[in-house]
């Protein structure tokens, strides 16, 4: 039986400009079951929109193709309603579609949702803000910060790390003051995690899930760039938890206290972020649309 779909998409992410691409994109999905409308967004949070009015107007599943932002826009309108969300990667990483286990070719994606799953995702929520990935405060979010969106589209991750070497030597690795579930603690840089990877596959996280009703705490108390490089490689390197400057807790709630103008990223997005605030989880879950493992 035929399944009605939206493809809500964003025209400037990735390398693609053509509607060509979503075409095949939806001919596939098609193919696997979906009679499926194509939906460009128009400017931001324009996706959480267009997810909701498709939720009310009966769709049975919505798919995002595009960058992790923009899944995390549909996911904020989708919220609630009890239609699932199903990732098209599309973007410069697609953290999201790699935790499910989707290839990043995004019409081979589009082909495995003929046979799939659904699963309950917990959703973090920083302040008035949702996340799906992580909320990370620090050096990362001091880079992509300043990181222009044009070259983003056009160098993809490339520009993530030329950003980075711009900006790298500029950083003042301020004090960051938290209370993790009522601990006071300081760091350089911290991430709170709700599945395992972090800038593709590195596994920042490792025993994170999207389903524990917990979120990964990774404090990193190194300063200055020498200690920063090693705990940069030692991420790539899949050892970093055993480094003395490190700490992994799981939380429920983590208040970000200070500096006030300290860098706060979500998903890869640097939002205007006012602190204090709180991250925690949202009470309720995101139904997320997976394939069937082979």
């Amino acid at each position: 039986m035929t399944k009605t779909a939206v493809l809500i998409f964003n025209p400037r992410a990735g390398s693609w400009r053509t509607e060509q691409r979503v075409a095949s994109i939806c001919r596939a999905l098609t193919d696997a079951g979906y009679d499926t409308e194509p939906l460009p967004t128009e400017a931001p949070g324009h996706a959480s929109e267009l997810a909701r009015e498709s939720a009310s107007g009966g769709a049975d599943a919505v798919f995002s193709h595009g960058g992790d932002g923009t899944l995390r826009e549909a996911a904020a309108g989708l919220l609630g309603t009890g239609v699932p969300l199903a990732p098209i990667p599309g973007g410069t990483v697609n953290v999201i579609a790699i935790a499910l286990g989707l290839p990043q070719d995004p019409l081979r994606a589009a082909s495995r949702f003929a046979d799939t799953e659904t699963l309950e995702m917990d959703i973090g929520v920083c302040g008035q803000e949702i996340f799906l990935m992580q909320t990370s405060a620090g050096l990362d979010a001091h880079i992509m910060g300043n990181l222009a969106p044009a070259l983003k589209r056009r160098l993809g991750k490339a520009a993530v790390a030329y950003s980075g070497l711009l900006n790298f030597s500029s950083y003042g690795y301020p004090s960051i003051d938290l209370i993790a579930d009522g601990r006071h603690l300081s760091a350089s840089m911290i991430a709170i995690c709700n599945l395992p990877y972090y800038g593709g596959s590195f596994q920042l996280a490792p025993g994170a899930s999207i389903s524990d009703q917990a979120l990964d705490l990774v404090v990193f108390r190194g300063e200055g760039r020498l200690k920063t490089l090693g705990f940069a490689r030692d991420v790539a390197l899949g050892r970093h938890l055993g480094r003395s400057d490190v700490e992994l807790i799981r939380v429920q709630e983590v208040t970000l206290q200070g500096p006030g103008d300290l860098p706060v990223q979500l998903d890869g997005d640097t939002l205007p972020i006012h602190l204090p605030v709180t991250v925690g989880l949202h009470p309720e879950t995101l139904r997320i649309l997976k394939p069937r493992p082979r």
